[in-house]
């Protein structure tokens, strides 16, 4: 048993320094969204907590979006149009933002990132029941990972539905301050979970 123990831990280790680093500046969001929220809520007032959360949330998604908007405006243009990918590009980077603006609702703010491993989620099932690759293709385009798209199919659907039960749970059971540490994590956490998948994926496949 130790030794299983021991073997188990050491492969762990070695399929994290295989995992890509992870570019620091996608933790400034969040590190904005957590200094912001204490401020506000002393500038707020007692009464008003939520609003601070909001309106700290909304600070740190603006920023999000933004680190990632030039990258994804870039990946639509492969597929797309330039006045399509203006559109898509508008909805997909406003659309949240204005949501949290018109709901204004704390909830709605934890909620949001529950819908968005839905949506992803559905995807993959759909491509999943379909026999397509079409979505895990524009995850990994590389010629290498043509073998492993199927079986990342499905990794894909199990990964986003763990983590919407991650962010339900973190919901009921932390405190909203304890829920925006979580939210500011998650872009790490989601990035060392993803990476150990693929690896899993792509050793166990070789394997065979």
């Amino acid at each position: 048993m130790l030794r299983q123990t021991i073997e188990s831990i050491r492969l762990l280790a070695a399929f994290l320094r295989e995992i890509p680093p992870f570019p620091p500046r996608l933790l400034v969001p969040g590190a904005l969204a957590l200094a912001a929220y204490p401020l506000l809520a002393v500038a707020f007032g007692p009464d008003a907590e939520g609003r601070a959360f909001v309106t700290a949330f909304l600070l740190g998604l603006s920023l999000r979006i933004g680190l990632r908007f030039a990258g994804m405006a870039q990946r639509l243009l492969e597929r797309f149009s330039r006045q399509e990918t203006a559109l898509t590009a508008l909805v997909a980077g406003l659309g949240p933002l204005v949501a949290v603006t018109v709901f204004d609702d704390p909830l709605w703010c934890q909620r949001m990132q529950s819908a968005w491993f839905v949506v992803l989620g559905a995807c993959f099932v759909s491509d999943m029941l379909a026999g397509r690759t079409d979505m895990a293709a524009r995850f990994w385009p590389w010629p290498a990972m043509a073998g492993y798209l199927g079986t990342l199919t499905r990794a894909m659907v199990l990964y986003n539905l763990g983590f919407l039960f991650l962010n339900e749970a973190m919901i009921v059971h932390a405190a909203p301050s304890g829920w925006l540490v979580f939210w500011a994590v998650l872009p790490v956490l989601s990035h060392v979970v993803l990476g150990l998948m693929v690896l899993t994926v792509v050793h166990l496949d070789d394997m065979r």
